[in-house]
């Protein structure tokens, strides 16, 4: 079961961030403030501020791109109105949305739930995650802290009783996280031509819209290789 319950937990973690100092919605607060887990891991970017701002507040494209990478737990994630729906793999499915921002802070709130026959359906959590950073130009870095509760009784007894597995599974899958956060920004930096030949319709534009892609075109006396016909201002 804490296997099966750990990617609603971790998914949002590719979207999230803010001050504790910030008034949330009630529900939300209530999360922060009795939490039945609680995680921090600090972190590092080796991106520009900018960039990584970019990725956050885009959910539904950086998810689109795990998907395409085939990073593990896989997710299948769409668009909602109010932010994104995840689906799992391993039966998990969630909403996420952004609730505050900042120049150097995030947050997201996400509620989660089975959808496994193994599983009872009253087993459902709630998460708020937060990503505190600064950075002056390249390399943000800060802490991570991610708060978890059961939405019932039951589901608080069981992640209590757990919660020491818990924290080390989402401590060690924050760290693969991250990593696999790292190469996507990589690529979009080093190899922007990989990433959008990936994409088509409205994730295609939204790519060239956030990360400001444009076709050079070759003058008259020159032919340009593929991987030199596009350019990304940062």
């Amino acid at each position: 079961m804490v296997k099966r319950f750990l990617p609603v937990t971790i998914v949002v973690l590719l979207f999230l961030a803010a001050p504790l100092v910030q008034a949330y919605e009630a529900h939300v607060e209530e999360v922060i403030n009795t939490p039945t887990v609680t995680s921090k891991k600090a972190f590092e970017v080796d991106t520009t501020m900018e960039l990584w701002n970019r990725a956050l507040d885009n959910p539904c494209l950086m998810g689109r791109l795990w998907e395409i990478y085939e990073f593990k737990p896989s997710y299948n994630v769409t668009k909602t109105a109010t932010g994104i729906h995840v689906a799992g793999s391993l039966g998990i499915a969630g909403d996420v949305r952004q609730v505050a921002q900042s120049d150097h802070a995030r947050t997201f709130y996400a509620t989660g739930r089975f959808d496994h026959w193994v599983i009872p359906s009253f087993f459902t959590a709630n998460s708020v995650v937060m990503f505190e950073y600064n950075g002056n130009g390249d390399r943000p870095s800060g802490e991570v802290t991610l708060f978890l509760r059961g939405n019932n009784g039951i589901s608080r007894f069981v992640m209590s009783i757990f919660s020491g597995t818990l924290t080390r599974r989402i401590n060690n899958r924050t760290d693969s996280t991250l990593e696999n956060m790292k190469e996507i920004l990589r690529d979009i930096v080093n190899d922007p031509v990989k990433v959008r030949d990936a994409l088509a319709g409205q994730l295609l534009s939204d790519f060239d819209r956030l990360f400001q892609v444009t076709e050079i075109k070759p003058t008259d006396s020159q032919e340009m290789s593929p991987d030199l016909q596009y350019q990304m201002y940062k």
